[in-house]
Protein backbone atom coordinates (compact mmCIF):
# COMPACT_ATOMS: atom_id res chain seq x y z
CA UNK A 1 0.00 0.00 0.00
CA UNK A 2 1.44 3.21 -0.90
CA UNK A 3 2.06 5.75 2.09
CA UNK A 4 0.02 9.08 1.85
CA UNK A 5 2.43 11.95 1.32
CA UNK A 6 2.32 15.00 3.90
CA UNK A 7 2.00 17.93 3.27
CA UNK A 8 4.99 19.69 5.10
CA UNK A 9 6.22 23.44 4.61
CA UNK A 10 10.04 23.99 4.21
CA UNK A 11 11.79 24.18 7.19
CA UNK A 12 9.67 21.12 8.21
CA UNK A 13 11.71 17.67 9.72
CA UNK A 14 10.63 15.99 5.95
CA UNK A 15 12.67 18.35 4.16
CA UNK A 16 15.59 19.43 6.54
CA UNK A 17 16.10 15.37 6.30
CA UNK A 18 14.99 13.93 9.44
CA UNK A 19 12.66 11.89 7.50
CA UNK A 20 12.72 9.66 4.36
CA UNK A 21 8.99 9.37 3.91
CA UNK A 22 6.88 10.58 0.90
CA UNK A 23 6.34 14.25 1.58
CA UNK A 24 3.85 17.29 -0.62
CA UNK A 25 4.93 20.45 -0.95
CA UNK A 26 3.59 23.44 -2.32
CA UNK A 27 4.63 25.80 -4.49
CA UNK A 28 4.26 29.64 -5.48
CA UNK A 29 1.58 28.36 -8.76
CA UNK A 30 -0.78 26.62 -6.14
CA UNK A 31 0.34 23.27 -7.80
CA UNK A 32 2.44 21.07 -5.53
CA UNK A 33 4.86 18.53 -6.16
CA UNK A 34 5.23 15.17 -4.73
CA UNK A 35 8.49 14.02 -3.50
CA UNK A 36 8.72 10.40 -3.29
CA UNK A 37 12.29 9.38 -2.60
CA UNK A 38 15.14 11.44 -1.16
CA UNK A 39 17.83 10.97 -3.61
CA UNK A 40 20.43 13.01 -2.31
CA UNK A 41 20.62 14.95 1.25
CA UNK A 42 23.21 18.30 2.00
CA UNK A 43 22.02 18.85 5.55
CA UNK A 44 21.05 22.73 5.81
CA UNK A 45 21.90 23.52 2.08
CA UNK A 46 20.03 21.03 -0.52
CA UNK A 47 17.76 18.59 -1.13
CA UNK A 48 17.12 16.10 -4.40
CA UNK A 49 13.88 13.90 -4.04
CA UNK A 50 12.59 12.00 -6.98
CA UNK A 51 8.55 12.42 -7.52
CA UNK A 52 5.84 13.60 -9.32
CA UNK A 53 4.52 16.72 -10.49
CA UNK A 54 1.29 17.81 -12.45
CA UNK A 55 0.94 14.24 -13.50
CA UNK A 56 4.58 13.91 -14.63
CA UNK A 57 7.78 12.29 -12.91
CA UNK A 58 10.11 14.61 -12.08
CA UNK A 59 13.24 15.08 -9.68
CA UNK A 60 13.01 17.92 -7.53
CA UNK A 61 16.13 19.75 -6.29
CA UNK A 62 15.34 21.94 -2.85
CA UNK A 63 17.77 24.64 -2.47
CA UNK A 64 17.38 26.03 1.66
CA UNK A 65 19.59 28.36 4.10
CA UNK A 66 21.00 31.80 3.49
CA UNK A 67 22.70 30.57 0.03
CA UNK A 68 19.33 29.10 -1.43
CA UNK A 69 18.48 31.66 -3.76
CA UNK A 70 22.49 32.00 -4.89
CA UNK A 71 22.70 28.41 -5.75
CA UNK A 72 19.38 27.58 -6.89
CA UNK A 73 20.39 30.30 -9.85
CA UNK A 74 23.94 29.00 -10.21
CA UNK A 75 22.00 25.85 -11.32
CA UNK A 76 19.65 27.43 -13.56
CA UNK A 77 22.69 29.29 -15.40
CA UNK A 78 24.36 26.21 -15.52
CA UNK A 79 21.77 24.16 -17.12
CA UNK A 80 21.30 27.02 -19.85
CA UNK A 81 24.95 27.18 -20.42
CA UNK A 82 24.57 23.29 -21.58
CA UNK A 83 21.37 23.66 -23.65
CA UNK A 84 23.15 26.87 -25.78
CA UNK A 85 26.07 24.50 -26.62
CA UNK A 86 23.70 21.99 -27.73
CA UNK A 87 24.23 19.24 -24.85
CA UNK A 88 21.61 16.61 -24.01
CA UNK A 89 20.23 17.93 -20.30
CA UNK A 90 16.86 17.50 -18.73
CA UNK A 91 14.89 19.97 -19.49
CA UNK A 92 13.68 22.48 -16.33
CA UNK A 93 10.11 22.37 -16.15
CA UNK A 94 10.00 24.76 -12.71
CA UNK A 95 11.83 27.18 -11.10
CA UNK A 96 10.48 29.62 -8.42
CA UNK A 97 10.61 30.70 -5.18
CA UNK A 98 8.71 28.81 -2.43
CA UNK A 99 5.78 30.23 -0.33
CA UNK A 100 6.89 30.93 2.41
CA UNK A 101 10.35 32.21 1.62
CA UNK A 102 12.31 29.71 2.76
CA UNK A 103 13.94 28.48 0.11
CA UNK A 104 13.95 27.91 -3.95
CA UNK A 105 12.59 24.96 -6.20
CA UNK A 106 13.79 23.85 -9.60
CA UNK A 107 11.73 20.79 -10.76
CA UNK A 108 13.28 18.90 -13.76
CA UNK A 109 11.78 16.06 -16.15
CA UNK A 110 12.71 12.45 -15.17
CA UNK A 111 14.45 10.78 -18.29
CA UNK A 112 12.44 7.34 -18.95
CA UNK A 113 13.97 4.55 -19.14
CA UNK A 114 17.30 5.37 -18.41
CA UNK A 115 20.21 5.09 -15.70
CA UNK A 116 22.93 6.93 -14.16
CA UNK A 117 26.69 6.33 -15.51
CA UNK A 118 27.99 5.10 -12.13
CA UNK A 119 24.58 1.85 -11.78
CA UNK A 120 25.08 1.78 -15.94
CA UNK A 121 28.90 0.51 -15.58
CA UNK A 122 28.23 -1.38 -12.49
CA UNK A 123 25.70 -3.39 -14.26
CA UNK A 124 28.64 -4.22 -16.95
CA UNK A 125 30.43 -5.84 -14.11
CA UNK A 126 32.88 -9.00 -15.99
CA UNK A 127 32.28 -7.59 -19.47
CA UNK A 128 35.95 -5.69 -19.31
CA UNK A 129 34.88 -4.69 -24.05
CA UNK A 130 31.56 -2.92 -22.55
CA UNK A 131 33.02 -1.25 -19.58
CA UNK A 132 35.50 0.26 -21.95
CA UNK A 133 33.03 1.16 -24.92
CA UNK A 134 31.11 2.62 -21.65
CA UNK A 135 34.36 4.79 -20.92
CA UNK A 136 35.33 6.01 -24.12
CA UNK A 137 31.64 6.95 -24.62
CA UNK A 138 31.91 9.30 -21.74
CA UNK A 139 35.40 10.84 -22.75
CA UNK A 140 33.86 11.50 -26.20
CA UNK A 141 30.97 13.28 -24.19
CA UNK A 142 33.77 15.27 -21.48
CA UNK A 143 35.72 16.27 -24.88
CA UNK A 144 32.69 17.89 -26.32
CA UNK A 145 31.87 19.68 -23.36
CA UNK A 146 35.62 20.73 -23.48
CA UNK A 147 35.26 22.10 -26.63
CA UNK A 148 31.99 23.86 -26.11
CA UNK A 149 34.02 25.62 -23.38
CA UNK A 150 32.18 24.11 -20.54
CA UNK A 151 33.61 22.41 -17.50
CA UNK A 152 31.56 20.18 -14.94
CA UNK A 153 33.34 20.63 -11.56
CA UNK A 154 31.44 17.91 -10.42
CA UNK A 155 32.44 14.90 -12.75
CA UNK A 156 30.83 12.25 -10.79
CA UNK A 157 29.46 9.15 -12.82
CA UNK A 158 26.39 9.88 -11.09
CA UNK A 159 25.73 13.29 -13.15
CA UNK A 160 25.55 11.66 -16.42
CA UNK A 161 22.44 9.39 -17.51
CA UNK A 162 22.14 6.96 -20.06
CA UNK A 163 19.77 6.44 -22.28
CA UNK A 164 20.07 4.24 -24.95
CA UNK A 165 23.23 5.38 -26.83
CA UNK A 166 21.88 9.11 -25.59
CA UNK A 167 24.29 10.82 -22.74
CA UNK A 168 22.69 13.49 -20.49
CA UNK A 169 24.66 15.48 -18.17
CA UNK A 170 23.41 16.84 -14.77
CA UNK A 171 23.70 18.73 -12.20
CA UNK A 172 23.97 22.50 -13.80
CA UNK A 173 25.00 23.49 -10.37
CA UNK A 174 28.76 22.28 -10.91
CA UNK A 175 28.77 23.78 -14.87
CA UNK A 176 31.36 26.48 -16.02
CA UNK A 177 31.29 27.89 -19.16
CA UNK A 178 34.27 30.18 -20.76
CA UNK A 179 33.91 31.84 -24.09
CA UNK A 180 36.17 29.39 -26.16
CA UNK A 181 37.41 25.76 -25.73
CA UNK A 182 39.63 25.06 -22.56
CA UNK A 183 43.08 24.97 -23.14
CA UNK A 184 44.85 21.47 -22.64
CA UNK A 185 45.90 22.08 -18.58
CA UNK A 186 42.33 22.64 -17.87
CA UNK A 187 41.34 19.99 -20.54
CA UNK A 188 43.22 17.20 -18.57
CA UNK A 189 42.84 18.15 -15.16
CA UNK A 190 39.02 17.89 -15.90
CA UNK A 191 39.47 14.55 -18.06
CA UNK A 192 41.31 13.32 -15.14
CA UNK A 193 38.41 13.81 -12.34
CA UNK A 194 36.01 11.72 -14.90
CA UNK A 195 38.60 8.98 -15.17
CA UNK A 196 39.63 8.77 -11.58
CA UNK A 197 35.89 7.54 -11.12
CA UNK A 198 36.90 4.18 -13.02
CA UNK A 199 38.16 1.47 -11.10
CA UNK A 200 42.07 1.37 -10.68
CA UNK A 201 42.44 -2.04 -12.78
CA UNK A 202 41.75 -0.19 -15.63
CA UNK A 203 43.83 2.60 -15.53
CA UNK A 204 45.52 0.06 -18.13
CA UNK A 205 43.28 1.61 -20.50
CA UNK A 206 44.83 5.51 -19.95
CA UNK A 207 46.53 5.34 -22.82
CA UNK A 208 43.67 4.87 -25.22
CA UNK A 209 41.35 6.65 -23.45
CA UNK A 210 43.39 9.99 -23.90
CA UNK A 211 43.80 9.25 -27.42
CA UNK A 212 39.38 8.58 -27.87
CA UNK A 213 39.74 12.34 -25.94
CA UNK A 214 42.64 13.84 -28.23
CA UNK A 215 40.58 12.51 -31.78
CA UNK A 216 37.40 14.82 -30.70
CA UNK A 217 39.45 17.83 -29.73
CA UNK A 218 41.81 17.54 -33.02
CA UNK A 219 45.26 17.03 -30.82
CA UNK A 220 48.38 15.04 -31.04
CA UNK A 221 49.21 13.24 -27.71
CA UNK A 222 52.78 12.72 -26.25
CA UNK A 223 54.01 10.63 -23.44
CA UNK A 224 54.23 13.89 -21.43
CA UNK A 225 50.94 14.51 -21.63
CA UNK A 226 50.01 11.07 -20.49
CA UNK A 227 51.96 11.12 -17.92
CA UNK A 228 50.26 14.79 -16.43
CA UNK A 229 46.96 12.73 -17.06
CA UNK A 230 48.19 9.84 -14.60
CA UNK A 231 49.28 11.75 -11.95
CA UNK A 232 46.28 13.54 -11.85
CA UNK A 233 44.19 10.89 -11.87
CA UNK A 234 45.61 9.10 -9.01
CA UNK A 235 45.51 13.02 -7.22
CA UNK A 236 41.87 13.03 -7.62
CA UNK A 237 41.31 9.39 -7.37
CA UNK A 238 43.32 9.58 -3.84
CA UNK A 239 41.76 13.17 -2.34
CA UNK A 240 38.50 12.48 -3.60
CA UNK A 241 38.74 8.81 -1.70
CA UNK A 242 40.01 10.77 1.16
CA UNK A 243 37.62 13.49 2.07
CA UNK A 244 34.63 10.62 1.57
CA UNK A 245 36.01 8.22 3.76
CA UNK A 246 37.85 9.47 6.22
CA UNK A 247 35.85 13.00 6.78
CA UNK A 248 32.50 12.89 5.02
CA UNK A 249 31.35 9.42 6.41
CA UNK A 250 31.89 11.24 10.41
CA UNK A 251 29.11 14.07 9.57
CA UNK A 252 25.77 13.81 8.65
CA UNK A 253 24.95 13.41 4.86
CA UNK A 254 23.57 11.03 2.53
CA UNK A 255 24.63 8.06 3.66
CA UNK A 256 25.33 8.52 7.80
CA UNK A 257 23.38 10.18 9.98
CA UNK A 258 25.29 11.43 12.73
CA UNK A 259 24.80 11.91 16.74
CA UNK A 260 26.86 13.52 19.00
CA UNK A 261 26.78 14.42 22.72
CA UNK A 262 28.76 15.45 25.43
CA UNK A 263 28.83 11.75 26.56
CA UNK A 264 29.31 10.24 22.65
CA UNK A 265 29.50 10.32 19.32
CA UNK A 266 27.25 7.87 16.94
CA UNK A 267 27.30 7.49 13.25
CA UNK A 268 24.60 5.25 11.48
CA UNK A 269 24.41 3.65 8.21
CA UNK A 270 20.97 5.68 7.09
CA UNK A 271 20.33 2.53 5.12
CA UNK A 272 20.44 -0.34 7.83
CA UNK A 273 19.52 2.13 10.88
CA UNK A 274 16.45 0.93 12.40
CA UNK A 275 15.00 -0.07 15.63
CA UNK A 276 17.05 -3.71 15.78
CA UNK A 277 19.89 -1.92 15.27
CA UNK A 278 18.96 1.01 17.93
CA UNK A 279 18.43 -1.22 20.78
CA UNK A 280 21.88 -3.12 19.92
CA UNK A 281 23.53 0.53 20.32
CA UNK A 282 21.92 1.69 22.95
CA UNK A 283 23.76 -2.01 25.15
CA UNK A 284 26.23 -3.04 23.63
CA UNK A 285 28.16 -4.29 26.45
CA UNK A 286 24.82 -6.01 27.62
CA UNK A 287 24.69 -7.65 23.87
CA UNK A 288 28.20 -8.95 24.06
CA UNK A 289 27.66 -10.87 27.67
CA UNK A 290 24.72 -12.43 26.10
CA UNK A 291 24.29 -16.17 26.40
CA UNK A 292 23.50 -15.83 22.55
CA UNK A 293 26.49 -13.88 21.39
CA UNK A 294 29.18 -15.84 19.94
CA UNK A 295 32.62 -14.95 21.50
CA UNK A 296 35.23 -14.40 18.77
CA UNK A 297 37.81 -12.97 20.89
CA UNK A 298 38.16 -12.01 24.44
CA UNK A 299 41.36 -9.99 25.51
CA UNK A 300 42.47 -6.99 26.89
CA UNK A 301 42.78 -5.01 23.39
CA UNK A 302 39.70 -5.75 22.04
CA UNK A 303 36.73 -8.03 22.59
CA UNK A 304 34.29 -9.46 19.25
CA UNK A 305 31.04 -11.05 19.22
CA UNK A 306 28.75 -12.17 16.96
CA UNK A 307 25.28 -11.52 17.91
CA UNK A 308 21.35 -11.58 15.69
CA UNK A 309 19.52 -8.52 16.05
CA UNK A 310 16.13 -8.93 14.15
CA UNK A 311 16.69 -10.57 10.95
CA UNK A 312 20.62 -9.79 10.55
CA UNK A 313 24.08 -11.35 12.45
CA UNK A 314 26.29 -8.24 13.41
CA UNK A 315 29.57 -8.28 14.45
CA UNK A 316 30.57 -6.42 17.38
CA UNK A 317 34.34 -4.93 18.02
CA UNK A 318 35.10 -3.20 21.02
CA UNK A 319 38.20 -1.43 21.77
CA UNK A 320 38.93 -2.02 25.31
CA UNK A 321 40.59 0.74 27.49
CA UNK A 322 43.44 -1.42 29.69
CA UNK A 323 44.49 0.67 31.79
CA UNK A 324 44.96 4.69 33.02
CA UNK A 325 48.00 5.58 30.42
CA UNK A 326 46.40 3.72 27.74
CA UNK A 327 42.64 5.15 28.35
CA UNK A 328 45.09 8.86 28.77
CA UNK A 329 46.97 7.64 25.40
CA UNK A 330 43.80 6.83 23.04
CA UNK A 331 41.91 9.74 25.15
CA UNK A 332 42.67 12.81 21.99
CA UNK A 333 43.32 9.83 19.20
CA UNK A 334 41.10 8.96 16.31
CA UNK A 335 39.63 5.97 17.68
CA UNK A 336 40.69 2.24 15.86
CA UNK A 337 36.70 1.79 16.15
CA UNK A 338 36.50 5.21 14.00
CA UNK A 339 39.72 4.18 12.23
CA UNK A 340 37.89 0.92 10.83
CA UNK A 341 34.81 2.66 10.36
CA UNK A 342 36.29 5.04 7.82
CA UNK A 343 38.61 2.03 6.01
CA UNK A 344 35.44 0.00 5.21
CA UNK A 345 33.88 3.03 3.49
CA UNK A 346 37.49 3.76 1.95
CA UNK A 347 37.65 0.15 0.29
CA UNK A 348 33.79 -0.52 -0.33
CA UNK A 349 34.46 3.15 -2.20
CA UNK A 350 37.19 1.22 -4.46
CA UNK A 351 34.53 -1.67 -4.91
CA UNK A 352 36.94 -3.92 -2.95
CA UNK A 353 34.45 -6.70 -0.79
CA UNK A 354 34.30 -6.33 2.92
CA UNK A 355 31.70 -6.34 5.84
CA UNK A 356 29.24 -3.86 5.55
CA UNK A 357 29.93 -1.17 8.37
CA UNK A 358 26.61 -0.48 10.06
CA UNK A 359 27.65 1.95 12.93
CA UNK A 360 30.59 3.11 14.96
CA UNK A 361 30.37 4.19 18.64
CA UNK A 362 32.47 6.38 20.93
CA UNK A 363 32.03 6.51 24.39
CA UNK A 364 33.27 10.05 25.49
CA UNK A 365 34.05 12.50 28.37
CA UNK A 366 33.56 16.02 26.38
CA UNK A 367 36.52 15.90 24.24
CA UNK A 368 38.04 12.75 25.73
CA UNK A 369 37.35 9.10 23.94
CA UNK A 370 37.17 6.15 25.91
CA UNK A 371 35.78 2.93 24.89
CA UNK A 372 34.82 2.43 21.37
CA UNK A 373 32.53 0.39 19.53
CA UNK A 374 32.70 -0.61 15.39
CA UNK A 375 29.55 -2.61 14.10
CA UNK A 376 29.06 -4.67 11.02
CA UNK A 377 27.29 -7.40 8.98
CA UNK A 378 28.76 -10.90 9.76
CA UNK A 379 30.06 -11.76 6.59
CA UNK A 380 29.50 -15.68 6.03
CA UNK A 381 32.14 -17.70 4.71
CA UNK A 382 35.36 -19.36 5.28
CA UNK A 383 38.63 -18.17 6.40
CA UNK A 384 41.47 -18.37 3.30
CA UNK A 385 43.13 -21.09 5.50
CA UNK A 386 40.26 -23.41 5.74
CA UNK A 387 39.24 -23.43 2.17
CA UNK A 388 42.58 -24.71 1.38
CA UNK A 389 42.50 -27.30 3.84
CA UNK A 390 39.61 -28.46 2.85
CA UNK A 391 39.84 -31.68 1.08
CA UNK A 392 36.92 -31.51 -0.48
CA UNK A 393 37.40 -28.42 -2.52
CA UNK A 394 38.19 -29.13 -6.23
CA UNK A 395 41.17 -28.22 -7.76
CA UNK A 396 39.19 -25.61 -10.11
CA UNK A 397 37.76 -24.06 -6.93
CA UNK A 398 41.44 -23.39 -5.06
CA UNK A 399 42.93 -22.04 -8.53
CA UNK A 400 40.14 -19.19 -9.06
CA UNK A 401 39.95 -18.52 -5.28
CA UNK A 402 43.97 -18.00 -5.48
CA UNK A 403 43.45 -16.14 -8.72
CA UNK A 404 41.45 -13.87 -6.92
CA UNK A 405 43.56 -13.34 -3.82
CA UNK A 406 46.04 -12.60 -5.77
CA UNK A 407 43.86 -9.90 -7.65
CA UNK A 408 42.90 -8.37 -4.46
CA UNK A 409 46.53 -7.92 -3.23
CA UNK A 410 47.27 -6.68 -6.81
CA UNK A 411 44.38 -3.63 -6.44
CA UNK A 412 45.43 -2.43 -2.83
CA UNK A 413 48.59 -2.47 -4.48
CA UNK A 414 47.71 -0.01 -7.14
CA UNK A 415 45.66 1.98 -4.62
CA UNK A 416 48.98 2.23 -2.22
CA UNK A 417 46.94 0.42 0.35
CA UNK A 418 48.53 -1.25 3.36
CA UNK A 419 46.56 -3.44 5.58
CA UNK A 420 49.01 -4.46 7.79
CA UNK A 421 47.85 -7.66 9.43
CA UNK A 422 47.04 -10.48 6.49
CA UNK A 423 46.87 -13.51 8.63
CA UNK A 424 44.10 -15.85 6.86
CA UNK A 425 41.53 -15.18 9.06
CA UNK A 426 41.65 -11.64 7.93
CA UNK A 427 40.78 -13.00 4.63
CA UNK A 428 37.19 -14.68 4.19
CA UNK A 429 35.87 -16.51 0.83
CA UNK A 430 32.25 -15.88 0.02
CA UNK A 431 31.42 -17.33 -3.35
CA UNK A 432 34.93 -17.67 -4.23
CA UNK A 433 35.53 -13.78 -4.10
CA UNK A 434 37.75 -12.51 -1.22
CA UNK A 435 36.58 -10.66 1.23
CA UNK A 436 38.67 -8.59 3.26
CA UNK A 437 38.34 -8.34 7.22
CA UNK A 438 40.24 -6.05 10.42
CA UNK A 439 40.94 -2.84 8.74
CA UNK A 440 42.13 -0.63 12.13
CA UNK A 441 45.19 -1.15 10.79
CA UNK A 442 44.83 -0.30 7.01
CA UNK A 443 46.01 2.68 5.53
CA UNK A 444 46.22 4.14 2.24
CA UNK A 445 49.94 5.71 1.06
CA UNK A 446 49.40 9.25 -0.67
CA UNK A 447 52.35 7.79 -3.25
CA UNK A 448 51.70 4.71 -4.57
CA UNK A 449 54.64 4.20 -6.13
CA UNK A 450 57.27 5.35 -3.07
CA UNK A 451 60.39 3.35 -2.24
CA UNK A 452 58.59 3.00 1.29
CA UNK A 453 55.25 1.90 0.20
CA UNK A 454 56.67 -1.01 -2.03
CA UNK A 455 58.62 -1.94 0.94
CA UNK A 456 54.92 -2.34 3.23
CA UNK A 457 53.06 -3.95 0.37
CA UNK A 458 55.98 -6.41 0.11
CA UNK A 459 55.83 -7.39 4.15
CA UNK A 460 51.65 -7.43 3.29
CA UNK A 461 52.56 -10.31 0.37
CA UNK A 462 55.35 -12.05 3.07
CA UNK A 463 53.16 -12.27 6.10
CA UNK A 464 50.16 -13.29 3.50
CA UNK A 465 52.00 -15.86 2.17
CA UNK A 466 53.33 -17.03 5.73
CA UNK A 467 49.97 -18.30 6.22
CA UNK A 468 50.74 -21.58 4.44
CA UNK A 469 54.46 -21.57 4.85
CA UNK A 470 53.63 -25.33 5.93
CA UNK A 471 51.79 -26.32 2.82
CA UNK A 472 54.47 -26.04 0.28
CA UNK A 473 51.53 -26.96 -2.09
CA UNK A 474 48.96 -24.58 -1.35
CA UNK A 475 51.85 -21.57 -1.07
CA UNK A 476 53.23 -22.53 -4.61
CA UNK A 477 49.65 -22.22 -6.13
CA UNK A 478 49.34 -18.79 -4.24
CA UNK A 479 52.75 -18.04 -5.39
CA UNK A 480 51.74 -18.19 -9.20
CA UNK A 481 48.79 -16.72 -8.85
CA UNK A 482 50.57 -13.67 -7.86
CA UNK A 483 53.40 -13.86 -10.66
CA UNK A 484 50.52 -13.96 -13.13
CA UNK A 485 48.40 -10.84 -12.00
CA UNK A 486 51.82 -8.68 -10.91
CA UNK A 487 53.88 -9.87 -13.98
CA UNK A 488 57.49 -8.54 -13.53
CA UNK A 489 56.85 -6.28 -10.83
CA UNK A 490 59.88 -6.00 -8.83
CA UNK A 491 58.02 -5.93 -5.89
CA UNK A 492 57.73 -9.54 -5.56
CA UNK A 493 61.28 -10.01 -5.63
CA UNK A 494 60.80 -7.72 -2.51
CA UNK A 495 58.68 -10.30 -0.97
CA UNK A 496 60.96 -12.89 -1.40
CA UNK A 497 58.97 -15.05 -4.27
CA UNK A 498 61.06 -17.75 -6.06
CA UNK A 499 61.90 -16.34 -10.09
CA UNK A 500 61.47 -19.80 -11.41
CA UNK A 501 57.97 -21.19 -10.69
CA UNK A 502 57.73 -25.33 -9.69
CA UNK A 503 55.17 -27.15 -10.82
CA UNK A 504 53.34 -29.10 -7.48
CA UNK A 505 50.26 -30.44 -6.41
CA UNK A 506 47.50 -27.97 -5.19
CA UNK A 507 46.11 -30.76 -2.75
Amino acid sequence: MQTAAQTVILGSPAVLGAEDGPFSLPLSDGTSVVCERVVRRVPGARLVCSGRWQGRAIYAKIFIGPRAERHAARDRRGVRWLQERGIDTPALLYEAQLPDGAGWVLLFEAIEDSCNAEEYLASLAGDAQARLRLMETLVRVVARHHQAGVRQTDLYLKNFLIQGERVYTLDGDGIRAGRGPLGPRRSLRNLALLLSKFDVEEDVHLPQLLQVYAEVRGWQTDARMLRRLEEAVWRHRYQVAQEYAMRKVLRTCTDVRVEQRWDRFLAVARAHDGPELRALLDRPDDWLERPACRRLKTGNTCTIGVVTAGARRIVIKRYNVKGFWHGLKIALRRSRAVRSWCNAHLLRMYGIATARPLAVLERRFGPLRRQAYFFAEWVDGPAADELFADASVADEVRREVAERLAKLLHKLYLLGIEHGDLKADNLKIVDRGAWLLDLDALRQYRHARSGRYRRRHARDLRRFLQNWQDAPPVRALLESALRRVYGPDPVLRRAGLSIIEEKVSTT
